[in-house]
């Protein structure tokens, strides 16, 4: 068996060079096509020392460069040619004509319309705002039923008679900062101005009692250590 000194290109254009044995010379350039190589200088060697051999491997079919046609490709359209597809022109024109037309009916009934600003439209007039009065008012006290110890069913009124004003809270809906004390929270806004307060209590059945005449501001306050004795009447004390 002969050895042939080599000198070959790889896949990618590396030059490589040595030797190999082959039974003749054609037998070496097929060895070195098998394995990838394209042959620049082939010849056998004859005399003198012998050169190293190269162990040259076959590279892998998948990192070869791919010869032949090119695989076929799908048909992908284009981000326009997809909108144009969702949205045709017809019906784009479509919708904008009618949006057109609706913009146009508000407008001329805007513009029509009494009191809008226009032709023929007068001037609008202001609005008077009444003078209102906010009013905020806290009323605490106690109720001493007499001849019972029950308070629960006591029902606690405030009254603002120049106004005129009369809410009615039951007992259980009320505050209580101690046992037999109420607490009540009044808060609204009117035209005319509060100056007097009457609390009344009254036990369903028995009787009612009531504060004399409160002198209060218009803007309320806090009226405090009010006291309120219910006796079997149907007067008030």
């Amino acid at each position: 068996m002969a050895r042939f000194h080599f000198q070959v290109s790889d896949t990618e254009g590396k030059i490589r060079r040595g030797t190999m044995e082959a039974q003749s010379l054609s037998d070496a350039r097929e060895i070195a096509h098998r394995r990838g190589y394209t042959v620049i200088e082939l010849r056998e060697v004859v005399d003198g020392a012998p050169e190293p051999v190269i162990q040259v491997q076959n590279r892998p079919a998948s990192s070869r460069y791919h010869s032949g046609p090119a695989a076929a490709r799908a048909f992908r359209p284009s981000l326009a040619q997809r909108l144009q597809d969702l949205f045709p022109v017809n019906a784009v024109r479509a919708v904008m004509a009618v949006l057109i037309v609706v913009g146009l009916v508000w407008m001329v009934a805007g513009w029509r319309s009494p009191g809008a600003p226009g032709r023929g439209a007068g001037t609008a007039r202001p609005v008077a705002t009444p003078n209102l009065t906010a009013l905020k008012l806290q009323v605490e006290g106690s109720v001493e039923v007499v001849g019972s110890t029950s308070v629960g069913d006591v029902q606690i009124t405030v009254d603002l008679p120049e106004i005129p004003y009369q809410q009615t809270y039951d007992w259980s809906k009320l505050k209580h900062p101690r046992p037999g004390h109420f607490l009540v929270d009044v808060e609204f806004e009117s035209t005319r101005k509060a100056r007097q307060l009457i609390v009344h209590a009254r036990k369903p059945g028995l009787g009612e009692a009531s504060t004399e005449v409160i002198r209060i501001i218009p803007q309320g306050g806090k009226h405090t250590n009010l006291k309120l004795i219910i006796k079997p009447s149907n007067k008030p004390t």
